[in-house]
Parts: structure tokens; sequence; C-alpha cells
């Protein structure tokens, strides 16, 4: 019996369980990081990328440019375009009587990841983040509301998105993007009311929380009243309302 070619078939199969295991571990552990980390990257990017559109939609509404176009990545997830008629989220807001009270529809865009639960909404010029499943929400960029101390002005900017049809698109895009019209309103404040608006969210989801912390927030100081969603402020003598309508042309 040669004891030579004894040893060299256990050393083979003694290497190649520790191969064996080893590619096991590096899959059972280290894949899983490996996703995680990307769908991070992803999200990341997404969120830069939603940052980069807000601003242009704020060329369109504060820097008369009529068309603007932003091409994106969209890795690891979808992006939708959802009209604003079809969103189901609107703003309400009043001068505090019921002479003045405007429901104002917004329309969103979202990214949802394919590989985690994360969801990025650009709605009414906020970007906003949040788990799928999870409570709670926070606004990554901020839309320009605003009140006057010196002139007790309250200032409310909608920015209104509107498709002519569904769209959600993966991977290379452009988004394309124009102003359809914008309108002012310019609504006085009697002593001893309050200008109230309540926040509904559409079809991305739960944003409210994000809503919350803004509007109650030092830029625009405004009170969470009892009702869920619903938010006041007093020492307004005008109510200022700029509404712009962006249409998406196409991604």
């Amino acid at each position: 019996m040669n004891e030579r070619a004894v040893s060299e078939a256990i050393g083979f199969i003694i290497i190649l369980g520790i191969v064996m295991s080893g590619i096991g571990l590096v899959t059972l552990y280290g894949y899983p990081v490996l996703v995680k980390e990307q769908s991070n990257t992803d999200v990341r990017n997404m969120e830069r990328a939603m940052i980069v559109i807000q601003n242009d939609m704020k060329s369109l509404c504060f820097k008369n440019v009529p068309y603007k176009e932003t091409t994106l990545q969209v890795s690891g997830g979808t992006l939708e375009v959802i009209n604003a008629t079809s969103y189901g989220g609107f703003i309400n807001v009043t001068n505090g009587t019921t002479q003045f009270q405007e429901n104002y529809t917004v329309g969103a865009l979202t990214y949802r990841s394919n590989r985690g639960t994360e969801v990025i909404t650009l709605e009414n010029g906020a970007v906003m983040l949040r788990q799928e499943g999870s409570d709670g929400s926070a606004m990554l960029a901020e839309p320009r509301w605003f009140y006057d101390e010196a002139t007790k002005t309250f200032v409310v900017y909608i920015m209104n998105i509107t498709a002519d049809a569904y769209m959600a698109k993966s991977g290379m895009t452009t988004v394309r993007m124009s102003l359809e019209n914008s309108t002012t309103q310019s609504i006085p404040v009697w002593p001893g009311n309050k200008v109230t608006v309540e926040y509904k969210s559409g079809s991305s989801g739960d944003y409210s929380t994000a809503w919350e912390n803004y509007l109650t927030g030092t830029s625009v100081g405004m009170e969470r009243t009892a009702i869920d969603g619903k938010y006041e402020r007093n020492d307004v003598d005008k109510l200022v309302i700029k509404e712009y309508r962006i249409k998406i042309l196409d991604i």
C-alpha cells in the first residue's frame, strides 16, 4: 500500500473543505453586508439626486426659468412620478374663517428602494425620507415657507406636481419639467383669527412627522392643535399663498 497517495488524497480533501467553508462563510455573512452597503450607497445617491431636482424646481418657480432637466442614475429602486389629482395628499390653508378655506393638492416624485426599506419623496418642495413599515419620517431639504415678524406676514409656497400619466423608471433617466403657471393670493387675517394649516399624506406614505417638525420649527413657528395633522399660527395680519404648477414632461 502506497501511504504517500493516501496522504495527498487526505490533504486535498482537507484543503477543499477549508475552501468550501470559506466560501460558505463569505456567502452567509459577507454577501448580506455587501448588499446592505450597496443599498445604502444607492439611497445616499438618490437623496442627493432628489435635492438636485428640488433645486431645479426652485429655479422654475423663483428664477423665471421655463424648462429644466436633470439626468440621474436610479439604482437599486424605482423612481415614480405621481400626478397631484391621483396622489391623495393635500394641504388645507385657512385664514381662520369660513370665508377662506382652500385645499391644495400636491403630487410627488418618489424613490422606493428594492434592496432596503427606504422611501424618498419630493413633495411640495420638501425632500423627505422614511422607512417602509415604520413610523416616523425626516425632512432632508425644507420648502420655503416663512413668517415675517416685521410685517406679520405668513407666506405659504405650494408646488403642485402634475403629469399626463403615472411614470416609473429605473436605471439612467432624465427628468424633464416645465412651469405651467403660477398664482399669488393675498388674504387678510383679521384680529383674533389664526392661520391654520392641515397636512394629509398621499400615496407615497406617511410624512406627517417630517411636516410637523418643520411647521412647528423656528422658521414657520406654528403650533399643533388637538386635531392630528392640523396646525395654527396667531399674530398674523396677512396670509400670502404662492402656488406653482410644475409639469413633469418625461422621465
